[in-house]
Order: structure tokens, then C-alpha cells, then sequence
């Protein structure tokens, strides 16, 4: 697992994907901090020419001081770039970080399946006002179970002219 911050130093994600070179590990990369395409496909290159082969990207949204209706911005075009640049890799939605509180997880979430993201992460706990950190944004494990049957696979767009 390389976090947010660690993937914003490129010298750090040297230095895992040199001491990961050779093992047969599956690597989670979440986005940088900051929108910053180019560091987020550095990190995943780093990691290839190291020869993992198994490398799934995280999207975690993107740091902002404007904390209008998410803690982080999804800037969805990012991961929809990356994407671009690399087919074939898996990239989950953690719609926890995205949304700060519980109420936009839902939101978010059926946008990360709308886009055909490859997973969500999101983060649960039996008594969310007492968890030890991140308890705003954690679904109580009833919210999380109404949530998974509420999300729709494919949308259907009807045009009405």
C-alpha cells in the first residue's frame, strides 16, 4: 500500500518499487495529494520497471482549501486519464476520503461505478461516532449494506424530447 503522501515523492516510491524488485506482491498506489497526472503515472511506471505485475491504482480525490461539499476533489478526469494511459490496470474509488462525511458516499460511489471504476473502498465501522479516527466519513454497517443494494450497475439514459 504506497498512500497519497508517499506517492507524491517519487524518491520514496523509488526506493519501495527498488525493495519490492522481484517479489511477487500486489502493490495499491493511491493518487497523489495533488491533481498531478504525471506523478501518479511516475509511481505506476516505477513499480512496472521494477517488475511488479500486479499494481492497482486507488482513487482517493485530491487535496483542496475550498472544503465546499467533499473533503477531496474527485477531479474525475484524472483517473479517467490514467486509465487511458494504462488499459489494462485496475483502479478502485475509496468514496470514504472523497466524501469527508457518510451522507456523499452514495453519491459518489454510483459516479465511480457510472465510470466503471473496478472497486470501491469504503470504509465501515459497527459505531462510527465512536470510531478512533475518520468516524464522518465511516458508514455504519447497516448504511453500508442499504448502500450496496441501492447502487445501479448500468444507467439507463431515456431521452425525452
Amino acid at each position: 500500500w504506497i498512500g497519497a503522501r508517499t506517492t507524491s515523492n517519487p524518491f520514496s516510491v523509488q526506493e519501495l518499487a527498488d525493495a519490492l524488485q522481484g517479489t511477487e506482491a500486489t502493490i495499491l498506489i493511491k493518487n497523489p495529494t495533488n491533481p498531478d497526472l504525471k506523478l501518479w503515472v511516475g509511481g505506476i511506471e516505477r513499480l512496472y520497471k521494477a517488475g511488479i505485475k500486479k499494481v492497482i491504482a486507488i482513487h482517493r480525490g485530491f487535496s483542496t482549501y475550498d472544503k465546499l461539499k467533499y473533503r477531496n476533489l474527485p477531479n474525475w478526469q484524472i483517473p479517467i486519464a490514467l486509465r487511458a494511459e494504462f488499459p489494462g490496470l485496475e483502479i478502485i474509488c475509496d468514496p470514504s476520503h472523497i466524501s469527508g462525511i457518510a451522507n456523499n458516499v452514495f453519491e459518489v460511489s454510483q459516479k465511480a461505478v457510472d465510470l466503471k471504476f473496478d472497486g470501491l473502498m469504503i470504509e465501515t465501522h459497527f459505531d462510527p461516532a465512536n470510531a478512533k479516527s475518520d468516524g464522518a466519513n465511516m458508514l455504519h454497517l447497516d448504511y453500508f449494506e442499504a448502500l450496496m443494494t441501492k447502487l445501479v450497475a448500468i444507467r439507463k439514459t431515456i431521452n425525452q424530447f
